[in-house]
């Protein structure tokens, strides 16, 4: 199952539904971009939705999240619940959730795990997953191991992990490390390709992530992707991938152009989704 980041694509909301329905791809991801807090707004994505026959697979829009013991952790809280009533209403079933990447003394990790757990919690009425994303740049959550260990701690069957092939492959992981990660706490594998001359400090990580970001084939590491998929699969994983493409490049690009380029990338991988 393939979905696509809205971002992708420079048209308005609209087109990027309707181009997607006619190329067959019935899924879509959000981001915190693609919608506000506006009740229109919500209720005019959830026509398009129903419009086109498409599903909106994840909402990645929780950023910054948990560990507060301040005034900050209300605000955390109300922001969560809004984002899980907008979700439902969305009929939208996975929020992505990623953690802090500040270091402050406000912040504790033990209060992140409590606020997870709260989160998870929260989002069983709806009927909604939370998936937590590991950012390399983010001292508390910072590695697949330190993601993996808080699923176990949340012990919620509504909580799991993303698994991002520009992180991974970034940061030169051993695709053994999937290994230690049960299959079933994977709710979706986000696909990015990048070229490696970006990714030498820290800084050009983060960069990289925000910016530059290709659609597999687009950089040096299409086939890297394509082996871990094929990991994934022979591990029993048969949940969601999306394609997350962000850079400027594709700005001036038509929607036909990187739907083509999406489709070959299917192609080269279209044994395991």
């Amino acid at each position: 199952m393939l979905s696509i980041a809205a971002n992708l694509f420079h048209s308005t909301l609209e087109d990027k539904f309707a181009a997607l329905a006619q190329a067959g791809f019935l899924k879509i991801d959000l981001t915190h971009s693609d919608f506000g807090a506006d009740k229109r707004d919500i209720e005019h994505i959830a026509e398009l939705a129903k419009r086109n026959g498409i599903e909106i697979s994840s909402a990645s829009s929780l950023r910054e999240f948990g560990g507060n013991t301040n005034h900050i952790h209300e605000y955390d809280m109300d922001l969560a619940r809004n984002y899980l009533k907008t979700l439902a209403q969305l009929n939208c079933r996975l929020l992505v959730v990623m953690p802090p990447t500040i270091r402050s003394k406000n912040i504790d990790i033990n209060q992140i795990l409590a606020d997870l757990r709260a989160l998870a919690n929260l989002a069983i009425p709806y009927r909604i997953k939370i998936a937590l994303k590991a950012l390399p740049w983010s001292p508390y959550i910072g590695s697949y191991q330190a993601a993996a260990s808080l699923c176990r701690d949340v012990n919620s069957p509504n909580f799991g992990l993303v698994i991002d092939t520009f992180h991974f492959l970034s940061e030169s992981e051993a695709i053994d490390v999937l290994e230690e990660i049960p299959t079933s706490d994977i709710f979706l594998v986000q696909c990015s390709d990048f070229n490696s001359s970006m990714t030498y400090s820290l800084e050009d990580q983060i960069e990289t992530y925000h910016h530059k970001r290709l659609i597999p084939g687009d950089g040096y590491y299409e086939s890297s992707i394509v082996t871990l998929i094929e990991h994934l699969h022979q591990q029993g994983y048969r949940g969601h991938y999306s394609i997350l493409a962000n850079n400027a490049i594709y700005k001036t690009q038509q929607t036909d152009e990187l739907i083509s380029r999406i489709n070959s990338f299917q192609e080269a991988c279209q044994v395991f989704l």
